[in-house]
């Protein structure tokens, strides 16, 4: 990467963890930059609005062009606004925390989470929070539709897979029998493998071509997901799977 753009990036991801802002001074120091260097780079997203300076103590913080740029972003994640509507039906019928992603660079993003305002627990998940594919249901689910290549490129890729429980898969013999499974199934189930007490059942997306990028998943605690309710949320899920891909014009 180019070092500037380097320099430029990580100025923004320490102001967006500090609400108060940062000084020149202080950027500097976490940087290991000159604070000249610091300066220049500032000014530079000052004036393209990335940035502003506060006026009472001079430190800078994200500038309002995010709240732009967000719009956009949202606009282009079409994928959300379709899959909403069947995503609260979902989470309503089933009682649980539903969530649809995407696949990343070999990770899922959680695209959106629907909360049903009875249930009480608490987990992993939040919008923008990124995971990993081998120990997760929807991780898994979408590994089962990479071709050939890519799946093999994952495992070249992805070698620390950490092993979050006693049930998590870590091993390429062991994912890959998983993926056998799920093929043949149509959808994946997380037992306790990313979190303790957490079950989770998901399935795919597909896209007007006949892709898999997306998934959704219901999850919730393993006392309340028996095997009998576990059957009629997989029911559910799939159902509502295949509504939202006929609406991004899968047949």
């Amino acid at each position: 990467m180019i070092q500037s753009i380097d320099r430029a990036l990580r100025v923004l991801d320490l102001l967006k963890d500090h609400h108060f802002g940062l000084g020149v001074t202080e950027l500097s120091h976490r940087l290991g930059v000159a604070k000249s260097t610091v300066h220049r780079i500032l000014s530079s997203m000052e004036d393209h609005g990335y940035v502003r300076q506060e006026p009472n103590n001079g430190n800078y913080r994200l500038g309002l062009k995010f709240l732009e740029m967000q719009q956009y972003v949202l606009k282009q994640m079409e994928i959300t606004a379709i899959a909403r509507p069947f995503l609260d039906d979902l989470s309503r019928e089933a009682n649980e925390i539903v969530h649809l992603v995407e696949q990343q660079d070999f990770e899922v993003v959680y695209l959106d989470k629907v909360e049903h305002h009875s249930n009480t627990i608490r987990i992993y998940s939040r919008i923008g929070r990124r995971a990993p594919m081998h120990c997760t249901g929807v991780g898994k689910v979408l590994l089962s539709h990479l071709t050939d290549s890519k799946l093999e490129h994952y495992f070249q890729n992805v070698t620390s897979r950490k092993k979050f429980t006693e049930h998590t898969l870590t091993t390429k013999i062991e994912i890959k029998d998983a993926i056998t499974r799920i093929k043949d199934l149509g959808y994946s189930v997380d037992n306790e493998e990313h979190e303790r007490g957490i079950r989770c059942v998901a399935a795919p997306v597909f896209n007007h071509l006949g892709e898999v990028n997306h998934g959704v998943s219901v999850t919730g605690p393993l006392d309340r997901m028996d095997d009998q309710r576990l059957e009629e949320v997989i029911g559910l899920l799939t159902a509502t799977c295949g509504r939202i891909s006929k609406e991004l014009g899968y047949q």
